[in-house]
């Protein structure tokens, strides 16, 4: 029995060798040398491949030798004969002028922009989601994350000998998906997961189903694949952005155009390489291919079905595999740039799955999708507001009969094989432990044991406090899955002053994030803010202005709020707080009030503050509404009601605001960004409630000595405690343009802004001991940055003018610093 396992084992590999042939090449142009890409070759009797954008190509055949016939539109066809021991070769092509459908073509660039004019103006009969009023069906996805070197060992039992052979046991990742898509044209479309398997994990990865593998639609402006955007095929502005090439027209029963696209503007304008077979009759896309080749090697195909009942090509399966390139070019996919090895951004999703920076060179990732149970009806249960994806409860536990009932391709022995290993892989690498940190380090804190550390509250500086040394966060679900504790600490070196926080958030409702949140606080505040409760801001490790900041008053708050999102889009807070003023040593202030001076009062608030983003896409699961692609414009409004007589309250006024924020993102990376807030207060208002435009210009005669960072949004002009209002209104321009490329790792960012602010103020004398001024004539600025130099750290220059302009020239200029670090 043993000799006979030898033989068997001595045998296969010889076996193999002897079953199959192999031929490799590349098609170039005889006159200029150039790869020609997508050339069709035939073999057998039956069988063709297409080359790849470089001109490659690979045949496996069985027989002893095969007759390759070449054809390529604008050449000369070629036929070739070749055996088993040819490995290689390279095939120059001689151009010709070619005759298609009666018509002889001069310049097929230009039958292909005629072509793809037309297709573009009947984007509206034939792209799905503008054709159809509603359709809903299933999908079926399967997502890789391999390793291109099989593995195969010998497993020897002392007790009896048998050979088990593991196939690919190097795969990192590896899940399932069952959904349902539901689409009408007044609501848009919403993805339901009826069922998720992901090897190896306890809980699904839910950012996962938010990843762009397979994009749905190949007639949209933007074509989004892996959270990056390329210049669609098939956009309004396609032939500003694309060379198209006629390659040939199909047989089939519904014949196609055959078009060859490829960027124009390629160091400008992110753009995919392919073909794209055009209905000869209606000019809608029957079938796709996009390519790009570089340090890695992406390749994608989308498949349409023709249905009768609709008249229209439904897209039926797409497939999107990576590779290992042999090219030198970058590739930008994962939101960030790929070079060999390196994944640049680190805020991306496979980088927290794989739990590293490194991509191994041997990777392979591979997604597909296959649409099923199409039908051209809306559903019934598709309701308004939802979230773009939404998870119901027990979604990540179907039994197996589901998934063997609604699976389109096979659950291969390989993918047995590969779950259990990646199960094991992931336990001993601690996998989900490095998702967490990750996740938790993008919002600004690092899980030890059940709590969060906040990391940007260990040190931070003002012109008050001198050095803040603080330590804080909260508690996380090891400790309990129905609230947190959460809180900080801080000194100040200078004022030699404890500061801190104790609260608790209780979670009522975590699907629709109905919260209870108790607060204390005995902290220091800057004068004249107004804070937004439901502002989001992203994550930074520190605010630039804060180290600006000298003047400031005492509060002890204590305070109580309800958060609840009304819908995934929508979501608010109703709090309730009472909070002790006084005075320090940083501004000597006093509010004169019915004949009297408060330097210490009592304010009791109610204050409603909403956020709305209906443009935004969220993820919506049991736990938790998970952001998945900020869209603009966003909308957030506020509105505070102090009363006298309540809880000690001294004083009642009104403060209400809003802002609105919007950016524009380019396919050349250049994006401008649109921010307008508007206050408005009325009543008894302390100079420590009204408002101000974010002052960032340290009170200082000399430039140097007013050197710090700059902020997105403050007036880096603008001097602290100069104006204050009641009511106001700002507008900032901020206009980034595409990054220099200069090196691959210098790419530094020219910005820039303009800023403007309006305000008054009534009621001025009941202020005396404060000196500052109103903004009634128009303030106005404007700079210009160049961030990422060096390091993240950049350069800002801002110059103030109109009706507040200053005598000297020094006294109107800031020159900063800027720093910007990604998480």
């Amino acid at each position: 029995m043993h000799k006979f396992l030898l033989f068997l084992l001595l045998l296969l590999p010889f076996s193999g060798l002897t079953a199959q042939n192999g031929i490799s090449g590349r098609i170039i142009n005889a006159e200029n040398g150039e790869p020609l890409p997508y050339v069709t070759i035939n073999y057998g009797e039956d069988r063709h491949v297409m080359t790849n954008i470089d001109g490659s190509f690979e045949i496996n055949y069985k027989e002893d030798q095969i007759q390759l016939k070449i054809s390529y539109l604008g050449f000369y066809s070629k036929n070739l004969e070749i055996s088993g021991a040819i490995e290689y070769v390279v095939v120059k092509m001689e151009p010709s002028v070619t005759n298609l459908d009666a018509v002889i073509i001069s310049s097929e660039e230009n039958l292909a922009n005629s072509i793809i004019k037309k297709a573009i103006a009947a984007k509206e009969e034939n792209d799905p989601e503008q054709a159809l009023e509603a359709f809903q069906h299933k999908t079926y996805t399967k997502f890789i994350i391999d390793n291109q070197s099989d593995a195969v060992t010998l497993d020897t039992d002392t007790t009896n000998v048998e050979i088990g052979t593991i196939i690919n046991t190097a795969r990192a990742y590896l899940s399932e998906k069952i959904s349902r898509t539901a689409f009408q044209k007044r609501k848009g479309r919403n993805e339901k997961i009826l069922g998720l398997k992901t090897a190896g994990f306890e809980e699904p990865v839910y950012e996962m189903l938010a990843l762009e593998a397979n994009p749905y639609s190949l007639y949209k402006e933007d074509y989004k694949l892996f959270e990056t955007d390329y210049a669609g095929p098939l956009a309004d502005n396609a032939l500003s952005n694309y060379n198209f090439q006629i390659l040939d027209t199909t047989s089939t029963e519904r014949p196609a155009y055959v078009i060859y696209f490829r960027p124009k503007r390629e160091r400008t304008v992110a753009g995919l390489e392919g073909i794209l077979y055009l209905d000869t009759a209606s000019y809608a896309i029957q079938r796709a291919k996009a390519q790009l080749l570089g340090a890695i090697k992406l390749e994608v195909n989308h498949y349409y079905k023709y249905y009768e009942e609709a008249a229209i090509w439904f897209p039926e399966r797409q497939a999107t595999s990576i590779l290992p390139g042999s090219g030198t070019k970058d590739i930008s996919v994962f939101g960030g740039v790929i070079s060999v090895g390196t994944l640049q951004r680190s805020d991306n999703i496979i980088n927290r799955i794989l739990g590293s920076g490194k991509v191994n060179p041997d990777a392979i990732l591979s997604s597909s999708s296959t649409n099923y149970d199409v039908v051209f009806e809306a559903p019934k249960d598709l309701e308004q507001n939802t979230a773009s994806i939404e998870v119901p409860p027990g979604a990540g536990e179907q039994p197996e009969n589901f998934w063997d009932a609604n699976r389109q391709e096979p659950f291969t022995y390989r993918d047995e094989n590969a779950a259990r290993y990646v199960d094991s892989i992931i336990k001993a690498d601690n996998i989900e432990r490095r998702i967490e940190v990750k996740q938790a380090l993008t919002n600004g804190y690092y899980p030890l044991g059940f709590w969060n550390f906040n990391i940007s509250g260990i040190y931070s500086s003002n012109g008050h406090e001198g050095w803040r040394m603080g330590l804080g966060g909260k508690t996380n679900s090891r400790l309990s899955e129905y609230f947190n504790l959460h809180g900080y600490a801080a000194y100040g070196l200078r004022d030699e002053k404890f500061k801190y926080n104790i609260g608790t958030k209780i979670y009522l409702h975590k699907s629709t994030g109905t919260n209870l949140n108790l607060d204390y606080t005995d902290d220091l505040r800057e004068f004249g803010t107004f804070r937004y409760r439901k502002k989001v801001d992203l994550f930074s490790l520190f605010t630039p202005r804060f180290g600006n900041i000298a003047s400031y008053f005492n509060h002890r708050t204590l305070s109580t709020g309800l958060e609840h999102r009304f819908n995934p889009y929508t979501s608010s807070e109703l709090r309730l707080s009472n909070s002790r003023i006084s005075m320090n040593e940083s501004f000597d202030y006093a509010y004169l009030h019915n004949g009297e001076l408060y330097s210490e009062y009592d304010v009791t608030e109610v204050t409603f503050s909403v956020l709305w983003r209906p443009f935004s896409r969220f993820l919506h699961t049991p736990e938790e509404n998970v952001l998945l692609e900020r869209g603009f414009p966003r909308f957030t409004a506020q509105i505070s009601q102090a009363v006298e007589g309540i809880a000690g309250g001294d004083f009642s006024f009104t403060r209400v605001g809003l802002i609105v924020e919007h950016e524009i993102r380019n396919l050349d990376q250049s994006r401008t960004e649109f921010i307008f807030e508007a206050n408005y207060a009325f009543g008894d208002l302390p100079l420590t409630h009204v408002f101000h435009t974010s002052p960032n210009n340290v009170n200082e005669p000399k430039i140097l000595n007013r050197f710090s960072v700059a902020g997105r949004t403050a007036f880096e002009t603008m001097y602290f405690n100069e104006f204050f209002s009641d009511k106001q209104a700002m507008f900032h321009i901020r206009h980034q343009l595409r990054p220099f490329y200069i090196t691959k790792s210098l790419k530094p960012e020219l910005l820039l802004f303009s800023r403007f602010a309006i305000g008054i103020f009534e009621d001025v004398d009941k202020h005396p001991y404060a000196e500052f001024k109103t903004l009634k004539h128009g303030y106005s600025e404007a700079g210009v940055e160049l961030n990422n130099i060096l390091f993240g750290f950049g350069l800002s220059a801002a110059y103030r003018f109109g009706a507040y302009h200053l005598p000297e020239f020094s006294e109107n200029f800031s020159l900063k610093f800027t720093f910007q670090l990604p998480l």
